[in-house]
């Protein structure tokens, strides 16, 4: 499959799965012919035999494994100016808005992404299902149900598939660039705290052909995650806004946190931690007898966590660095004839070596570092084999030193 150029996304209103969640028939016939020539002219069937078997494919119907959701939006427990955007999630697996259908014979996607507000539908955990699992459900009334729940011919719209260039946000864990992406039809008002529920629209199309509602309408929920919607503003403002609130945990502006902590050889102590946003100047903290503070160091562990998190940052780095260890070995020379399996036997042995040394410290200056620590026998000190003598540095030791660094 093509891979796109960085930077562009392709959209598809769907992709169809090779076999929906369906009952299948097949049929293996087998006929068995006499002929009396030997180009089979002519040939009279004596039987025929056929054997059916039925095979059903059915996926997930009331739960989703947690893997199958790339990421959703608005964020999980956020808040935010949400009012102005669609809330969506985003599948790992391309068909999975289409393997299903709301009813047999059709074609309408099985997956639809409900706003709805905190007080208008009851989320139910461990519910009992058909199939005799546990899942989640959401109740709501036959009012709610007609303003939350798309009609028909709306859902397909709502469903698209895209291809993402490697590195895009959407396939930061994702394997192929491809994804399946389910929107909301609502916009959330500023000031109310909302469920987002992905439901399971199977079996379930009375209710988007708007006919006769039951007076509690009750789906299975997929996945679901909550937020709250605030009011617009400028940056000045929500700045502003932060500035005023500071030291809203209860400390004094300024103080770090003690938190209790183990020291590297086991025995306990305290902690400092200061957050990086802080309403004052930010001055380092004088840590007691038997304390630590832990702030800088773990603003830097969460900056490689980040970079750690990002895959295409990871791979050019891994490049980088065999491209690096590579230019400084040198091309390597290798007889006529060798096959591909001596290259690769080659390379990984240079780079082994090279990664073992990674500075490139030549034996001699190497040998005398050891000697003035005591760590090397007579036979071993320089000028034993005919070298520089009494711990002299050779002359084209620092100037090679001097190359590597």
């Amino acid at each position: 499959m093509t891979e796109l150029e960085p930077g562009r996304i392709d959209f598809y209103d769907g992709v169809a799965p090779g076999l929906r969640d369906d009952t299948y028939r097949v049929r293996v016939t087998t006929t068995v012919e006499h002929s009396a020539t030997a180009d089979h002219a002519g040939a009279q069937p004596l039987e025929v035999f056929t054997e059916d078997r039925w095979v059903k494919v059915a996926g997930a119907k009331y739960r989703l494994d947690p893997g199958e959701v790339l990421s959703v939006y608005p964020p999980p427990d956020s808040a935010g100016a949400y009012t102005t955007t669609l809330g969506h999630v985003v599948l790992r697996r391309r068909t999975l808005p289409w393997e299903k259908a709301v009813a047999p014979s059709t074609s309408t996607p099985w997956l639809a992404l409900l706003l709805l507000d905190v007080n208008e539908a009851t989320i139910n955990r461990n519910v009992a299902a058909p199939d005799g699992t546990r899942h989640t459900t959401v109740s709501m009334s036959a009012d709610v149900a007609r303003a939350a729940l798309p009609l028909r011919a709306e859902v397909p719209l709502l469903c698209h598939a895209r291809q993402v260039a490697p590195g895009g946000p959407d396939t930061a864990r994702d394997d192929d660039g491809w994804v399946a992406v389910v929107m909301t039809g609502r916009l959330p008002v500023a000031g109310r705290a909302y469920n987002m529920c992905l439901v399971s629209l199977a079996d379930h199309g009375a209710v988007l052909d708007r006919g006769s509602v039951p007076a509690t309408v009750t789906l299975p929920v997929l996945h679901d995650w909550t937020f709250k919607s605030g009011s617009s503003g400028t940056f000045q403002k929500v700045a502003a806004g932060v500035a005023q609130n500071a030291a809203a945990f209860g400390l004094s502006a300024g103080h770090p946190a003690s938190l209790d902590h183990t020291r590297r050889d086991g025995t306990p102590g305290v902690a400092l931690y200061r957050g990086p946003i802080v309403g004052v100047a930010d001055e380092p903290a004088v840590a007691a007898e038997g304390e630590t503070d832990v702030s800088l160091s773990t603003a830097r562990t969460l900056g490689r966590l980040l970079a750690a998190a990002d895959r295409s940052l990871v791979r050019e780095l891994s490049e980088w660095r065999r491209r690096d260890l590579m230019s400084g070995l040198g091309p390597p020379a290798f007889a006529a004839g060798s096959t591909s399996g001596d290259v690769a036997a080659e390379t990984v042995a240079r780079l082994s070596g090279a990664t073992a040394d990674p500075w490139g410290v030549p034996d001699r200056v190497r040998r005398l570092h050891a000697r003035r620590d005591g760590a090397l026998t007579p036979a071993e000190a320089p000028g034993a084999d005919g070298g520089t003598p009494d711990g002299a540095i050779p002359q084209d030791a620092g100037t090679a030193a001097e190359g590597r660094s």
